[in-house]
């Protein structure tokens, strides 16, 4: 369906405002669970799917962001924890294979989403 598709499009356009132009003007620490700058960046995750996802339905909104929000915080934690514990710099090959996997299960999110619209709302 369009729908999801214009949805999912939604999401990614989202995702890179949020991670890309936003996320910098938060610098903050990952691998505190509860860093409050970082919860600053999980929260404008959470309310950028609630925004989007306000075309399909204001409930619907309301769970894909929260979701969205602890889904983002958690595997942001764990990715800042592994790289932390592996001691890993932006000049090494690993730094750059877990943000990639970083971003994956981001756009799996996303993906798992817009199955939900597909099941639920078309």
């Amino acid at each position: 369906s369009s729908t999801v598709l214009i949805f999912l499009f939604l999401l990614f356009v989202k995702h890179a405002f949020c991670d890309l132009a936003i996320q910098r003007l938060f610098p903050s620490n990952k691998t505190e669970y509860f860093n409050k700058p970082a919860h600053t960046h999980y929260f404008h995750h959470g309310a950028g799917t609630f925004l989007v996802a306000l075309m399909i339905d204001i409930k619907f909104a309301f769970v894909v962001g929260f979701l969205d929000y602890l889904i983002h915080w958690h595997v942001d934690f764990c990715k800042s924890c592994v790289r932390q514990h592996y001691g890993w710099e932006e000049q090494d090959l690993s730094f750059w294979v877990l943000q990639s996997v970083d971003q994956i299960l981001h756009y799996l999110t996303y993906i798992l989403f817009s199955l939900l619209v597909l099941q639920f709302y078309v």
